[in-house]
C-alpha cells in the first residue's frame, strides 16, 4: 500500500494505491495553507479507505521543481512517515508526473508549472515506447519567454489560468493546449511511478532525498 504526496505548488495531491487500483485520490488548490492542510487530509484518506498507517509499504513524493515552502512542506511530511516505519521512498520530479498523465502524441510536448514570482519550470518531451520521455534538461523563465520558445508544432500542458492561456493561445498555429482536466498533476499517476520504482529496486535514501530547487535552474536557448 503507498500513499503519494505532491505539494510542488499551490494545488496539493494525495493518493492511496494498493499495486493493482488506486482507492483514493484527492487534490485541491491549497492556496499556500500546505503546513495546516496536508496531515489531515492524509489522516481522512486513511480513515476513508480504512487504510491504517502501519499497513503503507511505500512513499511517493513530488520532488519539484516549484514552491520553496511547498516543496519542503510534502518532502518533510513523506521522510517523517518513511523514516518513522522504516518504509521505501521515491521521489518523483513533477514535470515527470505531468507528462505521464497526457495522452501519446506524435508531436512533442511542452510541461511546465509555476514556481512563483512570476517564473516557470518547463521540459520537453517526446512519446516514444509507449511512454513520453523528457528530451531536454528543465529550464526557467516567465510565461512569455517560455513562450517564445515555441516555433514548431507542439503540444503544452501545465497549470494555466486565463492569462497563460492567453499567452500561450496566441502561438495557436504551433501550440495545442491540453484541456484543464489534463493540466493537473495526478497524485494517482504519481503513486503508480513511485510504486514502479521501488518494486524495481530503485528506491531513493530518505535521509538525503532532497527537491529540484529553482535556484539550480536557468534559461536555455530555443529548441
Amino acid at each position: 500500500m503507498l500513499l503519494s504526496i505532491d505539494t510542488s505548488t499551490e494545488w496539493i495531491g494525495i493518493a492511496i494505491f494498493n499495486g493493482t487500483n488506486v482507492l483514493a485520490e484527492q487534490i485541491w488548490r491549497s492556496k499556500n495553507y500546505h503546513t495546516v492542510e496536508l496531515v489531515p487530509a492524509i489522516k481522512e484518506m486513511l480513515t476513508k479507505t480504512r487504510t491504517k498507517a502501519s499497513s503503507l509499504t511505500g512513499i511517493g513524493v513530488a520532488l519539484g521543481p516549484g514552491s520553496f515552502t511547498g516543496l519542503r512542506i510534502g518532502l518533510s511530511v513523506a521522510k517523517g512517515i518513511a523514516l518513522g516505519q522504516n518504509l521505501p521512498v521515491a521521489g518523483i520530479p513533477s514535470l515527470d508526473i505531468l507528462a505521464a498523465g497526457q495522452p501519446g502524441l506524435r508531436r512533442p510536448m511542452l510541461a511546465f508549472l509555476e514556481v512563483g514570482r512570476g517564473r516557470y519550470a518547463y521540459a520537453r518531451y517526446q512519446f516514444k515506447q509507449g511512454a513520453w520521455h523528457a528530451i531536454t534538461e528543465i529550464s526557467m523563465d516567465d510565461i512569455r519567454g517560455m513562450a517564445a520558445t515555441i516555433k514548431s508544432p507542439i503540444y503544452v500542458v501545465g497549470e494555466m489560468d486565463t492569462e497563460e492561456r492567453q499567452v500561450l493561445g496566441r502561438k495557436w498555429k504551433t501550440a495545442r493546449l491540453a484541456v484543464p482536466s489534463l493540466c493537473l498533476r495526478r497524485p494517482s499517476v504519481l503513486a503508480e511511478l513511485a510504486w514502479t520504482k521501488i518494486q524495481a529496486g530503485q528506491a531513493d535514501d530518505a535521509a538525503s532525498l532532497s527537491p529540484i530547487y529553482v535556484h539550480t535552474l536557468s534559461n536555455v536557448p530555443d529548441l
